[in-house]
């Protein structure tokens, strides 16, 4: 194959389109030696009345796709540059190891399927199928009026368990959905996973992979999870284990311009949230925290990253542990720039172990940890707020009465602001290890081993876009907050960078940064 370089532009095109073609083949080559066909589908070259099994013999419509059911195996390619104004809902489903495949071909950019403004189920649809892929593909769906619009929407009814579907690499903008907080409204944006209907067969989905995706201007929401399904919901009973979601992963999708919430996760049976970017959420509805667990349990919510969420009111976090969420855990995150803080608090009494650590908060403005409703265990350990001198956020918010119980260790809180409060009610609260640094209100919680002195920062308030911009919450050789932590079972055994916790030496920092080693003179990460 000839080099691909600037020196030889038309062989590196050629080089650069087998090269296309070859990837799309592979994906849609059989894990075993079974019958198995490609299609083609081009809007430009291509006809209907082609045999579609060849790039020369292309299909054109979405119709002729949706009018076919496709087989274990079987692959449909998408001419890249391509436009087509429909939905796609092509027929039947895959095998494990031998699913069905929806991807692109040829150079350019992704294909487009516009849904032109049509309502109801969404631009790419499935329905009591399984095991697809669907990959790079662009999807839209814009309109003057908002209404009953998705851009891929996979459900089922009375089908039993879903295995196997994963969205990658897919570009969702411009859906036109409703916005507001009703259920309906919630129901509309992104991508929806649903099940619809149980009453005659227990029906769940497994193994959902939603990676890589970018999505952008959105009504009203970006990736959720739901049972339109009546009954209760709540972890381990029978309903919830009949609907509930098992390895379940949303990774790595960038998420921006929401009118509510970047993500709602319903029904998750572990699972993981991470390495997600979600910015600019809830200004058009005017209320939503960015990514929010319901009904689920021992789901973890780790590396992702969200700022400018705009909301009015008081739902304006990054994270929320929302009604019936026991074990959940939210760790390793960055939260910057927000409306409120890192956390919300919105769980029912029988909630228990739901976890906050190694987390950072920089320059949130209003209920930093949001601790609202009633719960029967809640921990928030070794994370770090930096309240810059112009915010007067307040810095733990119990907010209303309610029967809770929560443990707060190890935390830094760097207070640069005169303003910057707490708000107590009643709790069942036990403070111990945590460090409180410049300003203190008269507020300011009872901690009887707190440290107010400098935590000796490498560079606090510098954190920038991105994760990996936040070095400057490293400790100094010689911080107060060195070996001076509370050790904390089963604590993820990993620090903000991924520094073994305990350290060498068996101790604990306070704090997101575990300096390696014993001593507070040890050397700096």
């Amino acid at each position: 194959m000839t080099e691909c370089n600037m020196k030889n532009p038309i062989d590196c095109s050629i080089s650069r389109g087998l090269v296309a073609l070859l990837t799309a083949l592979w994906m849609c080559w059989p894990a075993t030696p079974v019958q198995a066909t490609t299609y083609y589908v081009d809007a430009a070259g291509g006809a209907d009345s082609n045999s579609g099994i060849s790039v020369s013999q292309p299909w054109k419509s979405l119709e002729k796709v949706n009018s076919t059911t496709f087989a274990p195996g079987d692959c449909i390619l998408f001419s890249s540059g391509s436009r087509w104004e429909g939905k796609l809902n092509p027929k039947g489903s895959g095998a494990p190891g031998r699913s069905v495949v929806v991807d692109r071909y040829g150079d350019g950019p992704k294909p487009i399927i516009d849904g032109a403004g049509a309502t109801g189920d969404g631009v790419v649809y499935l329905h009591n199928q399984q095991c697809w892929e669907i990959a790079n593909l662009e999807i839209t769906n814009d309109a003057s009026e908002g209404g009953d619009r998705r851009g891929v929407m996979v459900a089922a009814a009375n089908f039993g368990t879903v295995h196997h579907i994963h969205l990658k690499n897919l570009h969702i903008h411009h859906i036109k959905g409703i916005i507001g907080q009703s259920i309906q409204a919630k129901d509309t944006g992104a991508i929806g996973i649903f099940v619809e209907a149980d009453d005659v067969r227990d029906t769940r989905f497994d193994d959902v992979l939603i990676e890589g995706c970018r999505i952008e201007t959105i009504d009203n929401t970006g990736i959720f999870t739901r049972a339109k399904a009546g009954g209760s919901n709540t972890p381990g009973q029978a309903n919830w284990n009949r609907r509930r979601i098992t390895n379940l992963r949303i990774r790595h999708n960038k998420i921006n311009d929401i009118a509510k919430n970047a993500m709602i996760i319903r029904l998750a049976d572990g699972g993981v949230v991470e390495h997600n970017i979600c910015w600019d959420t809830a200004y058009r509805t005017g209320t939503g925290n960015t990514i929010f667990s319901r009904s689920s349990r021992g789901t973890v919510f780790q590396f992702n990253e969200g700022y400018l969420n705009r909301s009015r009111d008081y739902d304006g976090c990054l994270y929320d542990a929302d009604l019936e969420s026991p074990g959940c855990i939210f760790q390793y995150s960055y939260s910057h720039d927000n409306s409120h803080g890192l956390f919300w608090m919105c769980t029912v009494q029988a909630d228990a172990n739901i976890i906050v650590r190694y987390n950072i908060s920089q320059n949130d403005k209003g209920n930093i940890f949001c601790i609202n409703y009633p719960n029967t265990s809640f921990y928030i350990y070794n994370n770090v707020v930096f309240v810059p001198p112009h915010l007067s956020p307040r810095i733990i918010d119990e907010r209303r009465n309610a029967d809770k119980t929560y443990c707060f260790y190890n935390n830094i809180i760097y207070n640069l602001s005169p303003t910057a409060s707490y708000n107590w009610r009643n709790a069942k609260r036990t403070f111990a290890n945590n460090v409180f640094y410049g300003y203190h209100p008269g507020s300011e919680p009872n901690d009887p081993t707190k440290i107010t002195d400098d935590p000796m920062f490498a560079d606090p308030g510098s954190g920038g876009l991105g994760i990996d911009s936040l070095d400057g919450y490293k400790l100094k050789a010689g911080s107060p907050c060195i070996d001076s932590g509370v050790g904390i079972a089963d604590n993820g055994a990993r620090d903000f960078w991924g520094n073994p916790v305990p350290n060498a030496g068996g101790s604990t920092d306070r704090g997101v940064h575990e300096i390696p080693g014993a001593g507070a003179a040890g050397s700096k990460d």
